[in-house]
């Protein structure tokens, strides 16, 4: 998929609406975060601490007097604490854990880590391989057997550059959750979910069961995952490409 220009939603009273982060004057250049290229190291789809994956990345506007800040998020269960340090390996650390669903007793399985300011210039918005997201996705938007994509490094079939981008299909989901059968196993937590028609962010893997096709996922949608930050206090919007 060709790179896409980055965006911002914004989600708010359950709405999502999609604001161009090309600066028209330069007040609004200093609101948006400084992102990288797509040769940035840090991605949706990136290894975490070698055992999980990265997903999306989100942000909240800079003000007159302070800067964006920019997150990236994995699964609750693939960190422990509070300021816990994310590496990406071949690279170094990233950010610190700010949130943990497991720790304010949320069932999202979602953890956010900010990622220090003087790496937002080494971070892009866009899923590895796939592209997007172009947005959140919704229930609206879902039928059964749609393509579901996902970039992960999970055991054996996340080992080499070719076969971490997978897919599967959608088959369930309610409003708080997708269940989807995919190749998709430990190592992958956390990973993103593209729907891939609309290219919007569907949710994340949180965690798996063997049946036949090669697994069953089942996860947070990213609607469930932005209610859940939100009454935590995370304000934050999911940074997206076009």
């Amino acid at each position: 998929m060709l790179s896409r220009k980055i965006l911002g939603v914004i989600v708010a009273c359950g709405l999502v609406v999609g604001a161009s982060a090309t600066p028209v004057h330069g007040k609004k250049a200093s609101r948006m975060p400084a992102w990288g290229g797509t040769d940035a190291p840090i991605r949706p789809g990136s290894s975490l601490n070698g055992s999980c994956t990265f997903n999306f990345v989100f942000y909240t506007p800079g003000t007159a007097t302070k800067a964006p800040k920019a997150y990236i998020g994995t699964a609750g269960h693939c960190t422990d604490e509070l300021a816990e340090e994310a590496e990406l390996p071949g690279f170094g650390i990233v950010g610190n854990v700010v949130y943990d669903s497991d720790l304010v007793k949320s069932g999202v399985d979602f953890s956010l880590i900010e990622i220090k300011p003087e790496l937002i210039g080494q971070t892009n918005p866009e899923v590895r391989v796939w592209g997007g997201p172009t947005r959140v996705a919704t229930v609206e938007d879902f039928a059964v057997g749609d393509q579901v994509d996902v970039h992960g490094y999970g055991i054996l079939v996340g080992e080499t550059e070719q076969t971490r981008p997978r897919y599967g299909a959608l088959f369930s989901w309610t409003e708080q959750e997708y269940q989807a059968d995919m190749p998709a196993v430990n190592g992958d937590s956390g990973a993103p979910l593209i729907h891939h028609e609309t290219g919007a962010a569907l949710g994340i893997i949180s965690r798996y069961g063997f049946t036949v096709p090669p697994s069953t996922d089942l996860g947070p949608l990213m609607t469930w995952i932005l209610e859940e930050l939100d009454k935590a206090g995370f304000k934050v919007r999911l940074a997206t490409v076009e």
